[in-house]
């Protein structure tokens, strides 16, 4: 068997060999059945209508309401909320609205693949900052050196992927230094915002006024309500910003399903707890570390999203690749090598786990791990 690296790799040749699947980037759970039953009801009387091209201003109000009552601060529906046809096009509307050739982008690293991507096409180049494992922590003094006179752009990414670390009040509070007196803008990444474990607060950029300013937050419903291949997400910004991304916007295409649009509102509507979520996560989470504490696993509890990093216990001298193959080969698991998300080749001792699993895979995984 040759090396697997990627994540669609893995996680194909686990569903074909039949292995524990950890490695796939979504949740593996269902969306809930009310929701998929709301989409069929709206499909026939919606179906050939066209959506406005920033989203239909009922779910930018639901929105700007869910962010309120989270945040203490509304966005205006209008002109500061833009729903999208998924995270990617968002991020790549953002970038061409705000970047030009010779600008500079940091971006911590591991991180999603697409913010390279959505750089290179406006001619900025990207700085990359590597986070400090095991816990993937930011080093702000670190960050501080690589900002220049033309530095245009700061990439937040809390809850983090792949890491699943997230950020504090007081990172926020020092990413607000570095930008004050600046022209520097912060994307914030805040999909997994519903998924912090502990009873941890996600530390929004709503939540800070000076930040709120210069940012744009992405977030998106994939992961809020397990609709993956819906691909509906959203963006706020103030609405000097949102004008110069909605310019962009309307040149890439038509707005997202008025029937799915109208579902997830009707949904909002009835189910606001997102407390829930966390806490069904979190126990998942928990299935899966318990008693691993003294097993040949080393580990730093996830502290959102569903992904966990291990790596083996104690001094070796096996890379990420390395571990992850004799996952598969000798354990029964399928897991990503961390190295997969730096855009160097990196030696890293982690791999990361999907835990969105039935509970039965996590208890079998967990057995499996304690062999090792």
């Amino acid at each position: 068997m040759e090396k697997l690296s990627s994540p669609k790799d893995i996680a194909a040749y686990a569903r074909e060999v039949d292995l524990i699947n950890m490695a796939e980037n979504f949740s593996m759970q269902k969306s809930a059945p009310e929701l998929t039953d709301l989409l069929h009801s709206y499909i026939k009387p919606f179906a050939n209508e066209s959506s406005p091209k920033f989203g239909l201003l009922e779910l930018r109000e639901a929105i700007a309401l869910k962010t309120e009552s989270l945040y203490d601060f509304k966005y205006a529906p209008d002109t500061e909320v833009t729903v999208t046809n998924g995270v990617k096009p968002c991020v790549f509307a953002i970038m061409l609205a705000l970047l030009k050739e010779g600008d500079e982008v940091i971006v911590f690293e591991p991180a999603h693949k697409s913010y390279q991507a959505a750089i290179n096409v406006t001619g900025a180049r990207v700085v990359y900052v590597e986070l400090d494992a095991p816990e993937f922590s930011y080093d702000w003094e670190k960050v501080q050196k690589f900002v220049t006179s033309k530095t245009r752009m700061i990439i937040i990414n809390s809850p983090h992927f792949p890491t699943g670390t997230t950020m504090s009040e007081l990172d926020m509070l020092r990413l607000q230094k570095i930008i004050n007196g600046t022209n520097i803008y912060i994307l914030s990444d805040e999909s997994f915002e519903h998924i912090v474990f502990d009873k941890e607060m996600h530390q929004s950029i709503a939540l800070y006024p000076k930040l709120r300013e210069r940012s744009i937050i992405v977030s998106s419903f994939n992961e809020t309500l397990g609709i993956n291949n819906w691909h509906i997400a959203y963006c706020l910004s103030t609405e000097k910003i949102m004008k110069s991304i909605r310019g962009v916007i309307s040149l890439l295409g038509e707005g997202v399903g008025i029937p799915y649009q109208k579902a997830i509102v009707s949904y909002l509507n009835k189910h606001s707890d997102f407390a829930k979520l966390a806490g069904f996560y979190q126990k998942k989470r928990d299935l899966l570390l318990e008693g691993l504490d003294d097993s040949g696993v080393f580990f730093v509890p996830s502290k959102s999203s569903y992904y966990q990093l291990i790596s083996k216990a104690g001094k070796n001298d096996s890379t990420d690749v390395d571990f992850a193959m004799s996952l598969i080969k000798d354990v029964g698991i399928a897991a990503v090598p961390l190295s997969y998300y730096y855009h160097q080749k990196i030696k890293t001792k982690f791999v990361r786990l999907n835990f969105s699993l039935p509970d039965e895979d996590l208890i079998k995984a967990n057995q499996f791990l304690k062999g090792i």
